[in-house]
């Protein structure tokens, strides 16, 4: 539930028939209003075929409608204490450990890893986005190591200070591992194009917008030479009570609220799929779930080119 497949995919299909698809753009703006306009839409005609099906599907429609929010979370408040923010930073970090998340993130990524190092000759070069504490990028150089993986890992955040203290965990863990400040919806001003091979990012989506997501995907079709995955919370109606539930256990009223607001939060696979499809029309996409509650968006540059080249 809240998933919506069938209905979803018609809707799709209906507006991609009447206006095409995906819609054009050239600037990193008209994608951004292009991605949120579609995506918008398609959310609004699913609406209304499952009203107009009724039954279940009409009570799922009702359920989804009031579960969805834009309202932002504490730590996306820029007014809310800093020092409050990196309680629930490390109340985070401690449930990822509790639940082996940063383990279940580099089995998905090895395989990218691999083939992108195999290709190249040398060490895949993965970009993590909004890294934030930087714990998944220090927790996957630790792995690597461990797992053998060849791979150079690079974290990143356009909050300087985030990227001071990521350095700093580094040093004071001798992991080979640089953070940079690096805007995502604008890599090109600080990334050079091909730099990486692997853009990542862990559990964040659902702070942006999808026209955001879309501006993301654009920036690293330019950036990496393979790849751009995406990891975050698979939206259904378990995940609802699970979150908030979880978060719970830490006794932090404002870990609990932003665990609430980021069930709610949480995408679709369609539109993970539609915001790639039109940040991307010209790379495969595809979008995964990864149990029990974890969806996963791969979008692969490489495949495009060598398509192009055919």
């Amino acid at each position: 539930m809240l998933q919506f497949t069938e209905s979803g995919f018609l809707a799709h299909q209906r507006l991609a028939a009447e206006g095409g698809f995906p819609p054009p753009w050239t600037t990193m703006e008209e994608l951004r209003a292009a991605a949120d306009d579609y995506i918008g839409r398609v959310l609004a005609e699913r609406s209304r075929l499952s009203r107009e099906r009724g039954g279940v599907l009409a009570l799922a429609d009702a359920l989804d409608r009031a579960v969805r929010t834009d309202e932002i979370e504490y730590l996306d408040d820029p007014d809310f204490p800093e020092d409050v923010k990196q309680r629930m930073v490390r109340a985070l970090h401690h449930l990822n450990l509790s639940f082996f998340s940063y383990h279940r993130f580099v089995r998905i990524l090895a395989p990218l890893v691999r083939e992108a190092a195999a290709r190249h000759g040398r060490p895949a070069r993965v970009l993590e986005l909004a890294s934030g504490s930087g714990e998944f990028t220090l927790a996957m150089a630790r792995l690597a190591v461990r797992r053998r993986l060849p791979v150079v890992i690079t974290g990143s955040d356009y909050i300087p200070t985030h990227v001071a203290e990521g350095n700093r965990r580094a040093r004071e863990r001798g992991l080979p591992v640089e953070f940079r400040e690096i805007n995502a919806f604008a890599m090109d001003k600080s990334v050079a194009p091909g730099e990486f091979d692997i853009v990542f990012i862990a559990q964040s989506i659902h702070h942006f917008s999808p026209g955001q997501l879309a501006m993301m995907i654009a920036q690293a079709r330019a950036t990496a030479t393979t790849a751009f995955v995406g990891v975050d919370g698979y939206r259904c109606l378990p995940l609802v009570g699970i979150l908030p539930g979880l978060a719970a256990l830490k006794l932090r009223k404002s870990f609990i609220h932003d665990a609430w607001i980021t069930s709610r939060r949480l995408f679709t696979e369609l539109e993970l799929s539609l915001a790639a499809g039109i940040a991307a029309p010209d790379s495969p996409s595809l979008v995964v779930r990864s149990w029990p509650f974890h969806s996963v968006l791969f979008t692969r540059f490489d495949l495009a080119r060598s398509t192009a080249k055919e």
